[in-house]
């Protein structure tokens, strides 16, 4: 039996792909990532640090008995159009009091999701076997143009950032960046998945027990030639889905 091609969006421009064109017809690897447990977190913040040139990093240390991640909340944003593809970003272990340069687990997040300024975006980062109370790192890649950049909101801690021209030399930073970080515990409901090692996600939003929002994301051929699809559903007084947009 073939190999399921992994997700790929079709490029406008290019010829057919069969990575794009029969990805129905097997399984896909796939991880669902429940709501979870907060296992470590700072969020309150002001001021941004820009993606231009600049890997950044922000450490966290797990929680006690905690050895898996579901997904993390980064309070993030851009200035301009970045036309760089999506930003990056991964989970790494500690080396030497910085990142250690191998992902344990990656995901893009699409400009489209983001807006001037900065929100919350949840990035949907599973992954296992990761040491009780231990140092690992949230890293964001290098990407955008001058004014076209994305940005990430300093928390108000002191310490707890680095950052680094290549993503290999790292320099610790008198600041921290907001985060919160969620363990894989099976608690309702559902808040994504994760596809082919992060070549597909999709990432729910919840509130008071309602669905309110879908973000889709799949790679492409291309960089830049992925799809993003985000949609808002609204809800009567009386609980009743009234709309998609």
């Amino acid at each position: 039996m073939p190999v399921t091609p992994a997700w790929q969006a079709p490029t406008s421009g290019q010829q057919a792909n069969a990575g794009a064109v029969n990805q129905l017809l097997g399984t896909h690897a796939i991880t669902y990532v429940w709501s979870g447990v907060l296992a470590a977190s700072s969020t309150a913040g002001s001021g941004t640090v820009s993606s231009l040139g600049t890997w950044l990093a922000q450490k966290f240390t797990t929680a006690a008995g905690q050895t898996a991640a579901g997904y993390v909340t980064v309070t993030i944003g851009l200035s301009g159009s970045p036309a760089t593809g999506p930003w990056t970003f991964s989970l790494q272990a500690n080396s030497g009091s910085a990142p250690s340069g191998t992902a344990l687990v990656s995901a893009a997040v699409p400009k489209e999701f983001l807006s001037s300024g900065t929100a919350a975006q949840q990035v949907m980062l599973p992954v296992t076997g990761l040491t009780a109370a231990a140092t690992y790192w949230i890293v964001a890649q290098s990407a955008g143009s001058s004014g076209n950049v994305f940005q990430w909101l300093k928390s108000t801690a002191g310490t707890g950032a680095s950052t680094s021209t290549n993503g290999t030399s790292w320099t610790a930073q008198a600041y921290g960046l907001t985060y919160q970080v969620y363990d894989q515990a099976a608690v309702l409901p559902l808040q994504g998945t994760w596809e082919d090692s992060g070549a597909r996600w999709t990432d729910l939003t919840w509130s008071s027990g309602q669905l309110t929002g879908i973000e889709e994301y799949t790679a492409g051929q291309t960089a830049a030639g992925y799809t993003a699809a985000s949609r808002t559903l609204s809800y009567s007084s009386a609980g009743l889905l009234t709309g998609v947009a």
